[in-house]
């Protein structure tokens, strides 16, 4: 009996699992660890916390996923890994053998510049935590306390979460800063500017450049401070921990350097996906897109891998779909150079992630 672990329950896997449930793997032992029986659709809790849905709408029950894919469940997490004897050491002290290992835990926000910072600070990974402390933030200002806030990270999650806050607190100041790569680094110019108009219609100051920590509160790159009561932060993915200390080939970022069968480089027993690698031919950027179109072929390659069968890469498309939400049931859509927004923009998103949840509770 062979016996295949996946660590983490990113999107890839999610979907790895489903294939493995309506096509189970022979004379294999399936084990997931993760440390939570439910995983949060990242695409939804913008929404989620603008109100449109609960937080029932946006989450997946990986206990009976893994149940129907035949294999077992170990509610924990890695501390370490060891590669070279095919083990992952668990926080709790024990450990778990593989003949296979897949990682798919996404990546982790780097909040050390503001670990000098006084008030609240939400990092948005991991999401459970995240939403405890937007809970917590939430709780503070119906209680008649309206807090000065600040997101921090101008890419997509956020705008989404800037727009979704603003929805929320909407007699709070609220500020998004950038970051030294500007607003949507890497969209089209014509996303950009519709993402501004929207930010400016809902009240949202856009701050260019970098923030830090400094005596308790924020200081902006030009010298100001900034007083806010709470800041969110959606910038500055780094790898997990025991990643660093791996023993794995790892990227010039810190990631798991993979090839294009999501292999890894060093060890080839091992394979990585979503956030928590880096393709050597640089094919990939941060996207849950990305991740969830790799999810059927990282499923096929485990399969082959185990039978000693020839792999498949994977090819992302040259242009995908991103919808961003703008909390008011308005969304700003892109497809390579193309830029749309609306109302129907909102439609097809919500339409897209409900889809998505429920393809997992039909399995």
């Amino acid at each position: 009996m062979k016996r295949l672990v996946l660590l983490g329950a990113g999107h890839a896997h999610l979907i790895a699992l489903r294939q493995f449930a309506r096509h189970p793997l022979p004379g294999t032992e399936v084990t997931l660890i993760t440390p939570d029986r439910w995983q949060y659709y990242s695409g939804m809790i913008p929404g989620c916390i603008a109100g449109h849905y609960g937080i029932e709408q946006c989450r997946i029950d990986v206990a009976a996923l893994i149940a129907a894919a035949g294999g077992q469940l170990v509610l924990d997490s890695a501390f370490s890994l060891s590669p070279q004897q095919r083990q992952v050491e668990l926080a709790s002290g024990g450990s778990v053998g593989y003949d296979l290992l897949s990682i798919d835990i996404g990546s982790q926000v780097d909040t050390q510049l503001f670990s000098d910072y006084s008030g609240q600070r939400l990092s948005i990974r991991p999401i459970d935590r995240f939403l405890q402390d937007w809970n917590q933030l939430y709780a503070s200002a119906v209680k008649g306390r309206s807090p000065r806030l600040a997101v921090v990270g101008g890419g997509a999650a956020g705008v989404e979460l800037a727009l979704a806050t603003a929805r929320t607190f909407d007699r709070s100041p609220l500020s998004l800063i950038t970051g030294d790569g500007g607003l949507l680094d890497g969209f089209s110019g014509r996303v950009r500017r519709l993402a501004e108009l929207e930010l400016a219609r809902q009240g949202v100051a856009l701050v260019s450049g970098r923030a830090t920590a400094v005596n308790g509160s924020l200081q902006l790159a030009d010298g100001r401070r900034l007083k806010t009561d709470a800041v969110i932060i959606a910038s500055g993915a780094r790898p997990a921990d025991f990643v660093k200390r791996s023993g794995l080939v790892l990227n010039p970022q810190g990631f798991i350097a993979v090839d294009e069968y999501h292999r890894s480089l060093s060890h080839p027993h091992v394979f990585a996906v979503g956030d928590t690698c880096g393709r050597v031919d640089g094919a990939l950027n941060r996207s849950g897109v990305h991740a969830v179109r790799a999810g059927p072929v990282l499923a096929a390659n485990l399969r082959a891998s185990l039978a000693g069968h020839a792999m498949t890469p994977f090819h992302p498309r040259r242009h995908s779909l991103y919808l961003l939400s703008c909390a008011n049931q308005t969304a700003i859509g892109s497809y390579g150079p193309l830029a749309f927004s609306g109302a129907w923009v909102w439609t097809l998103k919500d339409w897209i992630d409900r889809r998505f949840i429920a393809g997992f509770d039909r399995g």
